[in-house]
């Protein structure tokens, strides 16, 4: 009960200083604790999280049987226990601590989910120009609209930079329920999710050249400037410029030096010390990000950016992951907490509007940016609908707004309340969509483009010894039982085209390597997945592909490409590790043949509940060997004894 506010104030202290640096006094002020007679207690603070995800969960499950994803269900459980109305948690400024820590560390995860790979490649070039032209043409559209609204040219900015970002949590939740998430509809999805989440940099960037252009912390008082479109403090300008220039000299030198520090830190069988760095890297960036006068988010998810090409990353993404959920739910629940009802009841005709605008608007604009660069009428319609909505960035991006003087309470409760209604209605309307596809269908494709990037993919085998040919599939006996997972009950996805086949090999200790070479002595490509940095990096150096991490990590799996694998060998030397692994992988994969080594009896016939096909005991397979060159050595030596003994009596008449 002592270690925990102890290390929430701790990080909470760093962010908080982060923020003040980045909000200045005002901000500063509202961040400490004490201030205005609350009750910022340790045991205040603790009471307020209990209450917090206690809600959320209790919320979520029971909207879950609705099939709402879990973001509104965050925001609708913080609206229900905030001071306007339960008021549960009758302050939201009691836990802004670990809020700020929440955010810092999910933009960091967030960071950390990109895949600088992706941007590479002539298709994905296609797919992320209509992530930048459609993002670009909702932010023009949306401005004049919220200037209007707000009567703030530069509010208005803010707001329509907001609006622009989709909920990439809600899209892939979607893509993943119909099963299109390796499709070209989510490779779609997928490559305008990476233009919006790296242009959401740009959008957290700007905030103090807006603040600045706005005035004193955007009071809007600018009206003796607006027609210049100037910025009244020039010097303030010029501080941002700095700033630009040192954040630009901060991800170079991070660049430089991080990929090096988690080699290290990620050398050896644990994977503990580089978790730790990493999450030290994220906190540092963010206070830097903080003093060079933009937001610690900004920070946070640079660094994991750039952690993001390193060989750790799958692990620390697996590793991240209950964390980010963690996170996820506290900073979600904290927003829902600053709804206004008072400001939402005075305002829902606008409110009305928001939602059908953003719901309509966006919709048409992606979609038709997607049309106009080659996608097909029904892909560019479901891609549209799908990023139609709000999403997480953009609460982040309107909480630095609000934090910079450019969105006021009463604006910032009606926008969170947009966000809200566009999650709840993305899911029945992309449901309803399937029925108007033949009159979508009726749009025949662009006449100026030929282009076939958005054609459903062909995947290729993973690379591995160079100078090798690869088969167009490998075949190995079926699973056994009716193909369903033995936890989950899960069938097997139909397969929709043809996909690669490969195998996974777990563990690179005697065992794989064994296994490795056979493979590769019958062209059957494969994947190394081992926790050996230096191990990974050798099998590189060789031209296969390997993967640092552990092979029950979903994240390292998925990276392993478990979606189109046909095999998963799991040589590792502990069998409790085996025993996850089997787990994982079946609840990935229905219909995966699953080969597991084991040291005892016991232990064999646990992984064969949980799903293992085949089971290589140590004590069996040494008690066999052993028993096996035991008897070829007594036939063996039998055998001699009969030579020498007929020899001996052969000689004994010659002697005669």
């Amino acid at each position: 009960m002592f270690i925990l506010p102890a290390i929430v104030n701790m990080g909470g202290a760093v962010v908080h200083g982060a923020t003040a640096m980045a909000a200045g006094a005002e901000g500063a002020a509202a961040a400490g604790a004490g201030g205005g007679g609350e009750d910022h207690s340790d045991t205040a603070i603790v009471r307020s999280l209990v209450v917090m995800l206690i809600a959320a969960a209790l919320v979520a499950m029971v909207l879950r049987r609705v099939k709402l994803a879990t973001i509104p269900c965050y925001l609708i459980t913080g609206a229900i226990i905030g001071p306007t109305a339960l008021g549960l948690v009758s302050s939201p400024e009691s836990v802004q601590a670990i809020t700020s820590l929440a955010v810092v560390m999910l933009m960091f995860t967030i960071g950390l989910h990109l895949n600088p790979s992706e941007l590479r490649g002539g298709g994905m070039v296609r797919t992320l120009t209509v992530g930048v032209v459609s993002t670009l043409a909702v932010v023009g559209v949306f401005w004049p609209l919220s200037a209007t609204a707000t009567g703030s040219v530069q509010s208005g900015l803010a707001i329509s930079m907001a609006i622009a970002m989709s909920s990439t949590a809600v899209a892939m939740r979607l893509l993943s329920d119909y099963r299109e998430t390796q499709r070209a509809l989510g490779r779609l999805v997928v490559g305008v999710s990476i233009m919006q989440d790296l242009l959401s940099l740009a959008a957290l960037a700007s905030m103090p050249l807006l603040a600045a252009w706005a005035g004193v912390k955007g009071s809007g008082d600018s009206s003796a400037h607006a027609a210049f479109l100037l910025p009244q403090n020039w010097s303030t300008v010029l501080k941002a410029v700095g700033g630009l220039v040192g954040i630009t000299l901060f991800i170079l030198a991070g660049r430089a030096i991080l990929p090096r520090l988690v080699f290290e830190a990620s050398r050896g069988a644990s994977s503990e010390i580089a978790l730790v760095f990493s999450a030290g890297a994220a906190l540092l960036a963010a206070v830097v990000a903080a003093g060079l006068g933009f937001s610690p988010e900004l920070g946070a998810f640079t660094a994991g950016f750039l952690l993001s090409s390193t060989p750790a990353k799958h692990q620390l993404a697996g590793q991240l992951s209950p964390m980010r959920d963690l996170f996820m739910a506290i900073f979600f629940t904290a927003v829902g907490m600053k709804l206004e009802f008072a400001a939402v009841r005075d305002g829902w005709m606008l409110i009305f509007i928001g939602v059908v605008g953003v719901l309509v608007l966006k919709t048409f604009i992606i979609a038709a940016t997607a049309w106009a660069l080659g996608a097909t009428s029904t892909l560019a319609a479901r891609a549209g609908l799908l990023l139609g909505q709000a999403g997480e960035f953009t609460i982040v991006v309107l909480a630095a707004a609000s934090a910079s003087g450019l969105v006021d309470g009463e604006a910032n409760s009606r926008l969170i309340a947009i966000v809200v209604l566009t999650l709840l209605m993305v899911p029945p309307l992309y449901k309803s969509l399937a029925r108007f596809d033949p009159v979508v269908a009726r749009i025949k494709p662009a006449g100026w483009t030929r282009s076939n990037a958005f054609a459903e993919p062909v995947h290729t085998p993973p690379p591995s010894a160079p100078g090798r040919k690869r088969p167009s599939a490998l075949s190995l006996p079926e699973p056994t039982g009716n193909g369903t997972a033995p936890e989950t009950g899960v069938k097997a996805a139909p397969t929709r085209h043809a996909a690669p086949k490969h195998v996974i090999i777990a563990g690179f200790g005697v065992v794989g390597r064994s296994l490795a070479d056979r493979l590769d002595l019958i062209d059957i490509p494969f994947v190394v997945v081992d926790m050996n940095q230096s191990t990974i990096n050798t099998q590189i150096k060789l031209g296969r592909r390997a993967i640092y991490g552990d092979i029950s990590n979903a994240e390292v799996l998925e990276s392993a490409g478990i979606a189109h694998a046909d095999a998963v060998m799991l040589t590792i030397p502990d069998d409790e590790a085996t025993l996850r692994a089997c787990k994982v992988v079946r609840e990935h994969r229905a219909d995966v043949y699953i080969a597991a080594r084991n040291s005892f009896l016991s232990k064999a016939m646990q992984a064969m509940q949980l799903g293992a096909d085949l089971v290589v005991v140590e004590e069996v397979a040494t008690a066999e060997a052993m028993a096996k060159q035991v008897m070829d050595a007594l036939v063996r030596r039998a055998a001699a004894a009969g030579a020498q003994s007929a020899k001996v009596q052969s000689e004994s008449p010659a002697k005669e």
